[in-house]
């Protein structure tokens, strides 16, 4: 059985490595990537009477974009980036059957409460009779029926409304 130190020298030798001062990570300048556990984000993002029913508020929490949707009193938290291409899912049209958020460019939903995908890639703008041609978009970006991402969320009794992206 070889050592780890083993196993570089003898990949080092096969790549015609003199020294292993030439190497990146034996040179005096690298440093390891930090390993990091899990991240932990949790934030106060507003308040329940700054987002009345039907609104939709943008934030960071961390390094995450979130949007905060009031449907009919109930708020959820999740990415507002579609699955598919990445593009923004702040303007999608919220529907009771879910209750649910479609993505504008392309037609796929996806329930708030869950992420879970209802529909991939239906239609191209929303226009009708588009979606043979936004099948064709649905099979490029994000796996097929990719799930929204979806935030954990509470409401203390002030109202304020904490995020949770961990």
């Amino acid at each position: 059985m070889f050592s780890r130190l083993q196993v570089v020298a003898l990949i080092a030798a096969a790549a015609g490595v003199e020294s292993f001062s030439t190497l990146p990570m034996f040179s005096s300048s690298f440093r390891a990537p930090a390993l990091r556990g899990p991240r932990m984000a949790s934030a106060e993002v507003g308040n329940v009477k700054d987002i009345p029913p039907g609104e939709r508020l943008i934030t960071k929490v961390g390094d995450d974009d979130v949007m905060v949707v009031n449907h009919k009193g109930d708020l959820y938290a999740l990415s507002p980036k579609c699955p598919h291409l990445g593009l923004p899912m702040k303007t999608g049209e919220i529907t009771d059957d879910g209750p649910c958020i479609t993505c504008k460019f392309h037609g796929s939903k996806f329930k708030l409460t869950d992420g879970s995908c209802v529909e991939w890639s239906e239609s191209v703008m929303g226009l009708p009779g588009t979606k043979a041609i936004g099948n064709l978009i649905g099979k490029v970006g994000g796996a097929k029926d990719s799930p929204a991402t979806v935030y954990k969320l509470e409401v203390e009794e002030s109202g304020a409304i904490i995020v949770d992206t961990a």
